[in-house]
């Protein structure tokens, strides 16, 4: 193996021959040593059996007692490494043999790099986004994609700037990530990437996409398995929290109208 040490925190739920193939791709990954850890999120005894039996040699399995959320798993496993980077993936992720290197030469080539994003799709990316301003996080307390707008994917050896690259998977220095402190772990599900990445832009670090790294992603395994009813009563909780943490000004226009968003949905509606 050469180039930069890498660990790769793949947080899993229930999705376990996904998280066994991304962790087989981080695994191979070219130009890296990339440590991977699949970390589990208490998932359903089939499941873990599956991870067990299949978790595929170097490769590490952390099963986790409760269901602590995404932030706080890959937190937890995170501060187990000493690699110069960190990477943090879903486990419906799957990079390119190269994506995990160019990633990694992209957070090391700018001193004040913050998190680095791979390209995902097209050429717009519905993945990474505008950090969204106050009227935006109003907006999404009805309608969760409020204000969404597909962010134009760079070429192949070019680097763009984006104010919030998806949490699904990303790359960034260990020195930065400590110095944020990782996740905020308020968060369960939703707007964790989101908080981190305006953390590091207000601290002076710029987030960023590299269009050399490209991985695959399914979307949505495991959220697909939540009721829907409490899937949203969990994105409510994370856009409160992202609005006191951000945008506090705005609370007291947020806190009625969090109040009938709630009331609706526990009425039936969406």
């Amino acid at each position: 193996m050469t180039g930069s040490k890498v660990d790769v925190a793949i947080v899993n739920w229930n999705t376990a021959e996904a998280a066994l193939a991304a962790a087989r791709a981080y695994a191979a990954s070219e130009g890296v040593e990339a440590r991977v850890t699949i970390v589990d999120n208490d998932s359903r005894p089939q499941q873990r059996e599956v991870l067990s039996d299949g978790c595929p040699p170097g490769v590490r399995l952390v099963l986790g007692e409760e269901n602590a959320g995404y932030g706080t798993a890959a937190n937890r496993v995170l501060r187990d490494g000493d690699g110069e980077l960190v990477c943090v993936s879903n486990a419906d992720v799957l990079p390119e043999p190269a994506a995990l290197a160019a990633l990694a030469a992209a957070a090391l080539a700018e001193l004040d790099a913050g998190m680095v994003g791979p390209v995902f799709g097209d050429d717009t990316d519905r993945y990474h986004a505008a950090l969204p301003g106050a009227g935006t996080m109003l907006g999404r307390i009805f309608v969760g994609s409020f204000g969404e707008r597909r962010q134009p994917s760079p070429a192949a050896g070019a680097v763009f700037e984006v104010g919030q690259p998806s949490g699904a998977c990303f790359v960034v220095r260990r020195n930065a990530w400590e110095a944020a402190g990782g996740f905020d772990e308020g968060f369960f599900l939703w707007y964790e990437d989101v908080d981190l990445a305006k953390r590091l832009r207000d601290g002076g670090r710029r987030n960023l996409v590299a269009g050399s790294a490209r991985v695959g992603h399914a979307g949505a395994e495991a959220f697909a398995q939540i009721d829907a009813q409490r899937l949203q009563a969990i994105r409510l909780r994370s856009v409160e929290r992202y609005i006191r943490l951000h945008h506090r000004w705005a609370i007291p226009i947020a806190a009625p109208l969090l109040r009938l968003s709630r009331r609706l949905r526990a009425g039936g509606h969406r």
